[in-house]
């Protein structure tokens, strides 16, 4: 059996590798250059925003029913393999119908990050170093993307904007090598779907004798045949009636949706737009938060006594980091407040995963960690239909801006309020009041 440290190792350059794309930075200035033939408006208004939308939504749901039964890997190939498919179509310069094909195997791309993190705890198995996992997965991640981000802006200073149609050769470079780096990923083992400690108690005192099936109970002998989508239908209503599963997942959701809206981009608008500032500040954030995640993971913590305090207080402070953008007339404080909600919400993301993976049974990662990303972008897809594409409110950028900011606030109040009981109680039992009486 592979040790964990060799597990990561593996796995941390496969994240580095596949966060490595200088081009995605520099998207749009890249479809409006002269090598592309679709317009300005086409790029950044609602044709392709939509398609990346649906295409998302659609993909997410696949990855999630098929990952857990193919055990990953596979999936894995595939993720990586449809990110050649796109980068090799930039490079070659495309037209506007066949950018629309490509979306469809950039949505399965992006959706590798939930068979990554589902990969590494089924391959880890030991849940106690699930923190340090979903750590330093983070990690490597935030430390390609900067590096990406780092090096895309550097190119572009030194030689000029024309030189950002050469960003999709080192971008399809990093995908190819991703490739190719994944098949040195050890495989998850396949074993029986549930009950393997019944098989092994039949197995382990008599090596010599054959297995009678008869005496094995009758829901290990069902389990083993019963239907893939009966199956996971019973690994979800299990997984979402454990409390902290719930929990951890309600935030994450209505966490991420957060996360993917607001861009530095965002929060300086009202100052004006400088995409060199908004570069460093971004490059910034994402470095630093590589560290919060590092250091989050290798800390221990019990979340099971503390995890309501974390949510409710990591909440409370993104809030007024968010509200702070939108009231600051400073652009360094800003962008300060913006680098410490980065910060924060990657070290909150870290623990979430992690302390829903401790909880999850019978392999079913991807199908929860999968199905908590779909939520994200349903809710995320209402919120773009009802504010932004103005089908109900429209909705300038401060006041999403601001929007969100409540929404933090009113998740680390909601989170809080348990927490404070709960200290409460135990406040009470260990200084217990007597009452003397005669």
């Amino acid at each position: 059996m592979r040790s964990w440290t060799t597990i990561i190792a593996l796995a941390v350059i496969f994240a580095f590798a596949i966060e490595f794309r200088p081009l995605d930075h520099f998207m749009t200035s890249y479809f409006a250059s002269r090598g592309v033939n679709i317009t300005d408006t086409q790029v950044t208004e609602y044709e392709l925003m939509r398609f990346e939308d649906y295409f998302s939504i659609l993909t997410v749901t696949v990855i999630m029913m098929i990952t857990d039964s193919l055990h990953y890997k596979p999936v894995i190939f595939f993720n990586v393999f449809c990110g050649i498919i796109v980068y090799s179509n930039l490079v070659m310069l495309p037209n506007f119908i066949q950018l629309k094909v490509a979306e469809l195997c950039a949505a399965f791309f992006k959706s590798y990050e939930v068979v990554y993190f589902s990969y590494l705890f089924a391959r880890v198995q030991d849940k106690s170093y699930y923190q340090a996992t979903s750590g330093l997965a983070r990690t490597a991640m935030l430390m390609g993307k900067c590096c990406s981000l780092v090096f895309a802006q550097t190119l572009v200073v030194m030689y000029g904007k024309d030189y950002v149609n050469q960003l999709p050769c080192y971008t399809l470079g990093s995908m190819v090598f991703a490739f190719v780096w994944s098949s040195f990923l050890p495989s998850v083992r396949r074993k029986s779907y549930n009950n393997d400690d019944t098989f092994a108690e039949f197995m382990l005192p008599n090596n010599n004798e054959p297995l009678n099936l008869k005496n094995i109970p009758i829901q290990s002998q069902s389990t083993a045949t019963e239907p893939m989508l009966k199956r996971m239908w019973r690994d979800f209503n299990e997984s979402y009636k454990n409390l902290i599963v719930l929990k951890w997942s309600i935030w994450y959701c209505l966490a991420l949706v957060g996360y993917m809206t607001i861009q530095v981009a965002c929060v300086t608008h009202k100052l004006g737009e400088n995409e060199q500032a908004n570069g460093v500040v971004e490059s910034l954030t994402v470095f630093i938060g590589a560290i919060s995640s590092y250091k989050i993971g290798v800390k221990r913590v019990n979340w099971e006594l503390n995890g309501n305090a974390f949510i409710g207080s990591g909440s409370l402070i993104l809030g007024v980091c968010v509200i702070s953008c939108y009231f600051h007339q400073h652009m360094l404080s800003i962008q300060l407040s913006y680098i410490l909600f980065g910060v924060l919400i990657q070290a909150m993301f870290v623990t979430a995963l992690a302390e829903v993976a401790k909880q999850l049974k019978n392999n079913c990662y991807a199908l929860v960690l999968g199905f908590n990303s779909f939520i994200s972008l349903i809710l995320l897809l209402c919120y773009k239909e009802i504010f932004i594409y103005g089908n109900l409110f429209k909705m300038d950028i401060p006041k999403q801006v601001l929007f969100y900011g409540g929404l933090y606030i009113f998740l680390g109040i909601i989170y809080l309020i348990p927490s404070a009981i709960s200290f409460n109680r135990r406040l009470n039992n260990r200084y217990p009041i007597y009452d003397i009486t005669e």
